[in-house]
C-alpha cells in the first residue's frame, strides 16, 4: 500500500494491455477498450463472482475513469458506417465508457457515484485526484480509479485500475 501527496492511499492496482490476452466482454464488440477496462478492473480487485475486495463494501465505493480519447475504435467504425450509409443502433460509441461502467457496478455489486472525465495531462494523478476529491466530500469511503489509453498498436493501448481510499486513518488504525 502506498499513499500519494494528495492523501489519497493506494490499495490495490493493476494495469493490463490490449491483445490477446484480453477476454472478450458479452456486449461489446467493436474494440477492446470495455473489455480492457474490465479486464484492469478484475486483476485489480479479484473475480466478481469469488471473493474480491469490494465485498460487502459496494455502497461505499465510487468509481472514476479518466482517458484522453476513449474509445476510438468504435468512434473510427461508427464514423466509417455513417458514411457508407449505414448506421447501426448498437454501435453508439458515445456511451461505451459509461456501459462499462455499469457492467463493472452491476457485476461488482456498486452503488456509489460514477464519473468518466476526459484527463488533459497525466491521466492516473488526474483521476486520482478527482477519487480524492470524493473521499473528502464522503461521497464513497473507497474509489476505484480506472485509467484507459487506446493505441492502434496493442502493445500501448493499455487500462490501469487502482482501489483507494484516504490516507487520513481513524486514530484506532481500524478500517471501515
Amino acid at each position: 500500500m502506498t499513499t500519494s501527496p494528495q492523501d489519497v492511499e493506494v490499495v490495490a492496482g493493476a494495469q493490463v494491455h490490449a491483445g490477446p490476452q484480453a477476454p472478450p466482454l458479452a456486449g461489446f464488440f467493436a474494440s477492446d477498450f470495455a473489455p480492457l477496462v474490465y479486464a484492469a478492473v478484475r486483476a485489480c480487485v479479484g473475480e466478481p463472482r469469488a471473493g474480491h475486495l469490494l465485498e460487502g463494501v459496494g455502497d461505499r465505493v465510487g468509481i472514476v475513469l479518466g482517458s484522453h480519447s476513449f474509445d476510438t475504435a468504435s468512434l473510427e467504425l461508427s464514423v466509417e458506417h455513417v458514411n457508407k450509409g449505414r448506421v447501426s443502433p448498437i454501435l453508439f460509441y458515445q456511451v461505451v465508457p459509461t456501459a462499462i461502467l455499469g457492467h463493472i457496478a452491476r457485476d461488482y455489486r456498486l452503488t456509489g457515484p460514477m464519473s468518466c472525465v476526459a484527463v488533459t495531462g497525466d491521466a492516473r494523478a488526474e483521476v486520482l485526484e478527482l477519487a480524492r476529491l470524493l473521499l473528502a466530500d464522503a461521497s464513497a469511503e473507497w474509489v476505484l480509479g480506472i485509467t484507459v489509453e487506446m493505441d492502434p498498436d496493442p502493445a500501448k493501448a493499455f487500462a490501469r485500475a487502482d482501489l483507494v481510499r484516504s490516507g487520513h486513518r481513524p486514530a484506532d488504525g481500524g478500517a471501515s
